[in-house]
């Protein structure tokens, strides 16, 4: 992981989160020197998530939805990420990330097929995506 993200201190996704309609403000704190961010739910501030920049999971990602028309150009794209199972792992969730503009306005995509996996695993080690356990 290496990108640095630069995004306002609050996002405001005026459609929501994928199955939280109601969650429509997230505070942010940029974690590990920029390289992570914290994103909590104003509305349900017990709600959070660890997002990274998608450029660091899947390179080419942000530019492949720019360039067909998915996000704007000046986007940053987020994923959100999760540690889970036994061993825990880390994955991320490509099939759901978010775009950030500039002003803070934010979009949660739905993304379908192969190329973006619920739960790509993180790490260079890892096998891409894990299976349900």
């Amino acid at each position: 992981m290496s990108s640095e993200i630069t995004i306002p201190a609050v996002l405001v996704l005026p459609e929501g989160m994928v199955g939280l309609p109601d969650v429509q403000t997230l505070d942010t704190t940029l974690i590990a020197g920029g390289q992570f961010v914290e994103l909590v739910a104003r509305e349900e501030p017990a709600l959070g998530w660890l997002a990274c920049a998608a450029e660091d999971i899947r390179p080419g990602m942000t530019a492949e939805l720019a360039a067909a028309g998915r996000i704007p150009e000046d986007a940053v794209l987020l994923v959100l990420m999760a540690s889970h199972g036994e061993p825990a792992v880390v994955t991320a969730n490509l099939a759901g990330p978010l775009s950030v503009g500039p002003d803070g306005e934010t979009r949660q995509l739905v993304l379908e097929g192969a190329d973006y996996p619920v739960q790509a695993r993180v790490g260079r080690l890892a096998p891409d995506p894990i299976e349900s356990r």
